[in-house]
């Protein structure tokens, strides 16, 4: 590597696309291993690093390349000209990523971080709290719909997805159905469906991997979703792409939901303010919040989800 490094030492850093598949390969197989309760070792890691080491030695490759004229390296990462563009490359991605075939009696482990701006006045700008929890994949509450929880099970949520046709206004009706919402929201009819599909993004998991590519597609046929234009930090410093609902110009904050740009898979919600507010009671009065424009109000993000076999069991 260092005789490569030498070779052109004022080579451009490669661009992370480039190195999506080793980074993929890895993801893969952790995704499998704590599915089937293997074992990480060295063999896993050296796949990955000799996949990573040949996309380097191919990129050297293109910049040295004997005679030829000078190349420059085409960006192949997140297309976020649009939400339509980009939820249509999300949906490609994810199809090809491993289904992990949960079964019956399984246990979702989830690590999440979650931020309120502003909780406490002593420390209003504290890090995110980190938790832990497990959720029963076939949990007997939430299997049951009606007994009051509407909080649908991880295996109807695989179900739903793992059932989905591929039109995307019969997937909007099915997204509804499994996340109704109550009376007065002053949302449109259309708006509900866009919330639910978005709900269903950020509920289910595990998930099959066709099940999850129509339910991009579904929103990228949904006028109603945009893209931020630019790669985000998350609020754990990570560089994320944002989606939102479209609400209008009246808003004062707008909901995000974060997708890996190398994978796609989902991330975690942000609140961000989108202006300059402060927070009234209905009658005008002060609330004694005040935000700027791109503070983060509230987030949620799931840093780590796996399936383990037993309650209270670490991947």
């Amino acid at each position: 590597m260092t005789k490569l490094h030498e070779l052109r030492a004022d080579a451009p850093t490669p661009e992370r696309a480039r190195l999506v598949p080793g980074r993929r390969q890895l993801l893969s197989a952790a995704q499998q291993g704590s599915a089937r309760r293997t074992r990480w070792d060295w063999r896993v890691t050296a796949a990955g690093v000799a996949a990573t080491v040949v996309t380097i030695a191919v990129l050297v490759t293109m910049l040295v390349g004997g005679d030829e004229p000078e190349r420059g390296v085409q960006p192949a990462g997140p297309d976020l000209t649009s939400a339509t563009a980009l939820l249509e490359q999300a949906a490609e991605v994810v199809s090809q990523q491993p289904d992990l075939r949960p079964r019956d009696g399984q246990w979702v482990y989830l690590k999440t971080a979650r931020c309120q701006y502003g909780a406490s006045d002593a420390a209003p700008d504290a890090e995110p709290e980190v938790s832990e929890e497990w959720v029963q994949y076939d949990s007997p509450v939430r299997e049951d719909d009606t007994d009051g929880d509407d909080e649908p099970s991880q295996r109807r949520l695989y179900r739903l997805l793992a059932s989905l046709p591929d039109d995307p206004a019969e997937i909007r009706e099915r997204a509804a159905d499994m996340f109704p919402m109550g009376e007065d929201t002053g949302l449109t009819d259309e708006q509900i469906e866009t919330f639910a599909l978005l709900a269903t993004l950020d509920e289910a998991y595990p998930v099959p991997p066709q099940g999850m590519a129509k339910l991009f597609r579904a929103l990228a046929a949904d006028p109603g979703i945009k893209v931020v234009p630019h790669l985000v930090k998350d609020p754990m410093g990570q560089d994320a792409i944002a989606i939102y609902p479209d609400l209008g110009s009246k808003v004062v904050q707008r909901r995000e939901y974060l997708l890996d740009p190398d994978t796609f898979q989902y991330q975690g919600t942000q609140s961000v303010a989108v202006r300059d507010y402060d927070e009234k009671y209905e009658d005008g009065s002060s609330v004694g919040g005040s935000y700027k424009k791109g503070d983060v109000t509230f987030c949620e993000m799931k840093m780590t989800q796996s399936l383990v076999d037993r309650d209270g069991e670490k991947p």
